[in-house]
């Protein structure tokens, strides 16, 4: 259920007026995209290794991993309670397998797993929840549909890897990548330009109701045409996303069901991967423009430097690659929205000062240059100096003090900090790793909302010495936090537990004639760089600044949780 609802609208009414908004305003861009004259950009390369034609069959051992690997969520399509698959598991399993292997083997999906029950979510917490635009449409599945798209999500994984098919600059929905790498990326590549004397431009890409206007026909031939799916498997998503219906539910109440001619559901495990591939072509597109980019399923971001008299010809250059960018997205039947496409320059204030250009020229609007950018949940100005990301987690974290405040006496001390730990540290560690380098009268801030909270769950004074009720709680202090954090990208970088954009930033040390310290060879590169507030600042010259600190008998660890449990003991014993 969505919280909260609009309350201007009839209770009786308000699933059918939400579901006349989502299937009008995908219809109302659809038919926009339409009468949009463009060119037909350049096809992709076409896939040249070994096709995908089937799915191999699952035995009973595979299922039963699969299934224990799922969260047991209970939809309203679910003909019994999810709990009960895990409760009755033996009985169910051989049932179950013949409905996955049918599918995977006929290449067609059920008609009773293509009906979702859609929930509206409000995007943003701060926004009016009497207007309709303000909400999503989130697919509720069946368990067992799920669990089908699970199976062949895994096998499709397998063909895209083996294949190397995916896009390495597409963080969203992959292993060992996340928000924190990719944003992790992007500023090491900018503190990089600015150590220099060079200032980025930066423009974050919007588009409206990007999965639910993908064309089916397209995406099919995509899949067939770069990705290499034929046959079988071909027609089984063919079949997935075919003849789906969708229903929107709220307090029991449904709409009439609607027939969606176009998009992947939200909600599911395969759509916002095959949006993914829907899009991959852009990467073409880009590395043409000689632009950096990154992208988090439909977040994308373009990035280039130059020096500061060189300022109108950078924004240019992105101004060029946005409206080749929007050519294609219109030829594929997605909206940029030019509205809130955002763009900034980044660099140090006596660069940026020198800078001849305030905004970013776009084919049909004009974008001002901001002074900060909320990127990925983290506000990014235009010196990278995190200080408005800083008072807005600030700010954030000590709301949720004082709500907590208030209810601290029917708590016990433990779930008091389990509240603290879900809503507070979460955000304090929330891609902390940018914020290594930083001067400590920055750090400090943060540090005292830990201090704040520790005393909160202990119910100790202000007065009370703060080092003993971190030990209790066996918190690190939030310096301790940001290094963890470094120190474990870093583990991860070396043992390919990383994206490869991230672990390609370090190098091993190579003394230039043998010394004794050569006997460390898990010492890392150091690379020169001018800046303090720049340069030393990148994940380039942290992760090996700090992780060549660490006790070699450390670094050495073997599995990722051996070294996190002694990393965490080291930084406790400091």
């Amino acid at each position: 259920m969505c919280s909260p609802l609009p309350n201007n609208i009839d209770p009786s009414k308000l699933s059918q007026a939400f579901s006349d908004y989502f299937h009008n305003k995908i219809q109302t861009i659809r038919d926009k995209l339409d009468k949009i004259p463009h060119q037909n950009s350049e096809t992709p390369p076409a896939f040249t290794g070994t096709p995908f034609t089937h799915f191999q069959p699952l035995t009973l051992t595979d299922l039963e991993k699969v299934l224990k690997e799922m969260t047991l969520k209970t939809c309203d399509l679910d003909p019994l309670p999810t709990q009960l698959y895990s409760d009755c598991l033996p009985e169910l399993l051989p049932s179950i397998l013949k409905i996955i292997n049918t599918s995977l083997q006929t290449g067609t999906v059920p008609n009773s797993f293509k009906t979702a029950i859609v929930k509206p979510l409000l995007k943003k917490p701060s926004l009016d929840p009497n207007t309709l635009s303000n909400y999503r449409p989130v697919s509720n599945l069946s368990f067992i549909s799920k669990l089908l798209e699970r199976v062949v999500l895994k096998q499709l994984n397998s063909h895209l890897l083996c294949n190397n098919l995916l896009s390495p600059l597409q963080s969203a929905y992959r292993p060992h990548h996340s928000t924190e790498t990719a944003l992790l990326k992007i500023t090491n590549d900018l503190l990089l330009a600015t150590d220099q004397a060079e200032i980025s431009a930066v423009a974050l890409l919007d588009l409206s109701a990007a999965f639910d206007t993908v064309d089916h026909n397209i995406l099919l031939q995509r899949l067939q045409h770069t990705f290499g799916i034929h046959s079988t498997a071909l027609s089984w998503f063919s079949s997935y996303l075919t003849d789906r219906y969708q229903t929107v539910s709220i307090d029991k109440l449904n709409s009439d069901p609607i027939r969606l001619e176009c998009g992947v559901p939200q909600g599911s495990v395969l759509g916002p991967v095959l949006f993914t591939l829907y899009t991959q072509p852009l990467d073409h597109i880009l590395d043409r423009h000689n632009v950096f980019h990154h992208s988090f399923a439909d977040d994308s971001q373009l990035h280039n430097s130059s020096s500061p008299d060189q300022s109108e010809s950078l924004l240019s250059s992105i101004s060029d690659t946005i409206t080749d960018v929007q050519n294609w997205m219109t030829e594929n039947k997605l909206q940029l929205n030019s509205n809130k496409t955002e763009a900034i320059l980044i660099g140090t204030t006596s660069k940026l000062s020198k800078a001849t250009s305030d905004s970013l020229q776009l084919s049909d609007s004009s974008v001002p240059l901001s002074s900060a950018v909320k990127n990925l949940g983290v506000t990014l100005d235009n010196t990278l100096s995190m200080k408005q990301h800083i008072s807005s987690v600030s700010r954030t974290c000590y709301f949720q003090l004082r709500r907590i405040a208030t209810i601290r006496k029917y708590l016990t001390t433990d779930a008091t900090a389990k509240l603290v730990t879900s809503t507070i540290l979460s955000r304090l560690d929330y891609c902390n790793s940018l914020l290594a380098g930083l001067p400590s009268s920055s750090i400090s801030r943060l540090q005292r909302i830990q201090n704040s909270s520790a005393r909160l769950v202990l119910r100790k004074k202000k007065r009370d010495h703060i080092t003993p009720l971190l030990n209790q709680l066996h918190w690190l202090p939030v310096p301790a936090r940001i290094t963890y954090k470094i120190n474990t990208l870093t583990y991860k970088c070396l043992h390919g537990l990383a994206p490869a954009y991230l672990s390609d930033s370090l190098s091993l040390y190579v003394p230039s004639r043998a010394l004794r310290s050569s006997a460390d060879s898990l010492k890392l590169n150091i690379p020169h760089t001018k800046l303090k507030t720049a340069g030393q600042r990148s994940f380039s010259f942290q992760a090996p600044s700090q992780w060549n600190t660490l006790p070699l008998p450390l670094r050495q660890q073997q599995s990722l949780e051996s070294f996190k449990s002694a990393l965490k003991t080291f930084l406790f014993s400091k």
